[in-house]
């Protein structure tokens, strides 16, 4: 039991040393996993699998590509259902 321990102590020492030399040399954190969002333009969220936009019903983030969308253009709105575009026209009539 007392070897396991010491390994273990050693193994935590040793990633602590490999962080602080590496943040010396970079100066920054060591990356972590890819694909994480990260805003773009026009209020879409770039992510891995496609932009993400919000449904300004629910306020539920979907992927652009397969959200439903209402209008065209700078002035079109996104939904991840077919019950918020409903509520959502119903709300704002025009």
């Amino acid at each position: 039991m007392g070897g396991i321990l010491g390994w273990l102590v050693r193994f935590i020492v040793l990633t602590i040393v490999v962080n602080l030399v590496w943040r010396l040399i970079t100066g920054r954190r060591p990356q972590r996993a890819q694909g994480a969002a990260r805003p773009a333009r026009g209020g879409a969220t770039e992510r891995a699998g496609g932009a993400l936009v919000r449904d300004p019903h629910c306020g539920t983030y979907i992927v652009q590509s397969h959200a439903l969308r209402l209008g065209a253009g700078p002035e079109a709105h996104f939904f991840c259902s077919d019950n918020c575009r409903t509520a959502y026209q119903a709300a704002h009539p025009q």
